[in-house]
This record gives structure tokens, sequence and C-alpha cells, in this order.
């Protein structure tokens, strides 16, 4: 059947009313302005393949007090990602009408049909902020690009895990290295790395301790090694792609705003609001 088009908030709604939701499965929404662009992290659009692990560590050195209170490697690339360094961190919500402002906001590309996706994770590829998984995916981002070749390399050697192969894997350099890295927020962990973990994608519920987060009811995908390469195929979780044309964008923006989900609310920090209020008085 063929879908109606986007032309107002409540064509969204019932657009995304009529979305049927398997049971047990967790849904979110991510927002892109332009539908052309790829589903990929901010680290792996426009930067050079080693540039992750240098921009993490010298905004770590440079701004120490802004990540004191942070214990996990993913609660840092959370905060730097929102300070507007690329991160591994795919940015999603809990919240359709989220989904949508972020698919509107920019004007730059209010001339571009936009997307809200629609993403429905199986119950065994969702995760808290504390997961062991989590912590080695994101202590990814602490090695060199050499490092994390190496481990996709041997990654791709192999299709069936024996409990021997495993042990070798584990015993990589590399791995070591970011056992090592994981072992320093959680002297806990044991050397028991599933190497499929590293090649899956998983929906990541943050702490509630960032305020942007709780503003936009925001939440994360986070994947290993993938490079987001074929994200439609992944067995983890299903897409579904709102098509949001350019000519309904500054009218749905407008409709947005009367539920006061526009960039004051979005982006709670003051000089967001600032330029908020601005905006509303420019001519």
């Amino acid at each position: 059947m063929k879908q109606k088009e986007i032309v107002d908030l409540s064509s969204f709604l019932d657009r995304v009313f009529t979305l049927n939701k398997p049971v047990g499965k967790t849904r979110c929404y991510r927002g892109q302005a332009d539908a052309n662009w790829p589903l990929k992290p901010s680290v792996m659009r426009g930067l050079r393949p080693d540039a992750e692990n240098s921009i993490l560590s010298e905004l770590l050195l440079e701004a120490p007090a802004e990540f004191s209170s942070d214990r996990s490697m993913f609660d840092k690339l959370v905060r730097a990602q929102h300070y507007g360094l690329p991160t591994r961190l795919l940015d999603v919500s809990l919240n359709p009408l989220v989904g949508l402002y972020f698919s509107c906001a920019e004007r730059e590309q209010w001339g571009e049909e936009g997307t809200v996706q629609v993403f429905d994770f199986s119950s065994t590829r969702v995760k808290t902020a504390d997961s062991d998984t989590v912590s080695l995916i994101c202590n990814l981002a602490r090695l060199s690009d050499a490092e994390r070749q190496a481990i996709d390399d041997k990654l791709g050697e192999n299709r069936k895990w024996s409990a021997a192969k495993k042990t070798v894997f584990r015993s990589m350099a590399p791995m070591k290295r970011l056992n090592q890295f994981v072992r320093m927020e959680k002297p806990y962990f044991l050397d028991i790395a599933e190497p499929r973990d590293l090649l899956r994608y998983f929906f990541v519920h943050p702490s509630k301790s960032n305020r942007r987060v709780i503003a936009q009811s925001g939440a994360f995908v986070a994947a290993g090694l993938l490079q987001y390469r074929s994200p439609d195929k992944s067995k983890g979780f299903e897409i579904v792609n709102i098509k949001i044309p350019a000519s309904s964008k500054e009218l749905l923006l407008d409709q947005l705003d009367t539920l006061n989900i526009n960039s004051r609310t979005m982006f709670p920090e003051v000089d967001s609001t600032a330029k908020y209020i601005r905006q509303k008085w420019v001519n």
C-alpha cells in the first residue's frame, strides 16, 4: 500500500502509529536532514581513519575537568559528542517527535528531503551504559587504527568460534590492550570477550546524568568494527524510513514549536536558549 506523504505533524504521527511494533523489541528514532546521508556516526564521516584516538585524547587532555565525573568511556564519548567532537556513537531518541525535529532543523538542508529512521532492536541487542559489551566497544576508540584493523582482520578469518579460537583471539596484543582500558573503569572485568559482539549493533540506554540526553529522550547505537557498512542487513534490528519532504519542513518545525520541541528544549544550554530567543525576533 502506498504511504501518504508527510505534510504536517498529524500525518507524521499517523505514519508512526501505523507501524507495527514487534513484541519484546525496543523502538527508537533518528532524524537526518538529508535522506541521502549514509547511516554513520560522526567519526566515520569526513575524518581520516586514524583520527578517532587522537581527537579524543586531545580533548581529554585539554578539558580534563569537564570529564572528571565520567566513570566509563561510554560516558566520556557521550559528553564529547555533545560538545561537538565526532565519536563512534550514533544518536537516537525514544521520542519520534525528537527524530522529526532533527530531520527538519538544519536550515541549510531545507531544500533536501529528510528522513526519520525507525529502529526496532531485539531484546538481545539492548544494553545499559554499564554493560561490559558496551565498555569493550567504546574503548575501541582508545586503540590505534592499526590495532583496530588487526582485530577486524582476525574476526574476518573465522565464522565459527571454538573455545580454542576464542582463546587465540583474546591473546592478541590489541585485544589485551583493549582489555586493559576496560579494566581501568572496571577492575573486575574478565578476559572473556565474545568475538561476535565486536561485529554487532547494540542499542544503549544511557544514564540520566546528562541534561541534553534527558531533554532529547536520548539513547545511542554502538557498533564495534562494522563501520556501519550494511546496517540494513543486520539480524539484530530492523529499519523503516519515513520520508520528510523538503516542502513540509518549515511547517513541521512551526508545529513542533507549539509543542515546545525546539532548539531551546532540545539543547538546554544557555547559548542555545539565547539563539532560540534571538531567532524568534528576526524579521
